[in-house]
């Protein structure tokens, strides 16, 4: 299975520690040079695990030109684009982005799209994770964008 993903799947995971809920549903996770090094700077709680896990491997889009195309043509953040574009390459089985505008743009471009809370709901379904309202409860409480809405459905769909 072939997996891109962008920085805020990894941020926003590793912020509540569960960072390892990507490798066990999906294996490796490849992501481009670009989101490696918005991950890997400052002290976020990313920093270290992203430079130091071996199921993450970084890749470097064959043609950059395709990223400030993308960009400036979408105004999506650099990272964003770099994954989009790296899934593109790669033709990925998945490609994991949580923003909004993002999601829309692979989702424009064919790709398969998937983001942390639906794969919260995937590790659950799997037996991974016993509840998914722990994890979710945490991601909001270190500032995670989740609305009350998407919140309410999620935990439906994982009958809790």
């Amino acid at each position: 299975m072939i997996v891109v993903s962008d920085t805020t799947p990894l941020s926003e995971l590793a912020k509540v520690g569960k960072l390892d809920i990507l490798r066990d549903v999906f294996g490796e996770i490849i992501i481009p040079q670009e989101v490696y090094n918005e991950v890997t700077r400052g002290n976020h709680p990313a920093v270290s695990e992203v430079e130091s896990i071996t199921w993450i491997s970084v890749r470097t889009v064959s043609d950059p030109q395709k990223i400030l195309d993308l960009q400036a043509e979408t105004k999506l953040h650099l990272g964003e684009t770099a994954a989009i574009v790296l899934a593109e390459e790669l033709g990925v089985n998945q490609i994991l982005l949580d923003d909004r505008k993002a999601r829309l743009v692979a989702e424009s471009r064919n790709l398969p799209v998937i983001g942390t809370v639906g794969t919260l709901l995937i590790a659950k379904r799997r037996g991974l994770i016993d509840n998914v309202k722990e994890v979710l409860d945490a991601l909001i409480a270190q500032e995670a964008r989740i609305s009350p809405r998407l919140y309410q459905e999620v935990l439906a769909e994982a009958q809790e």
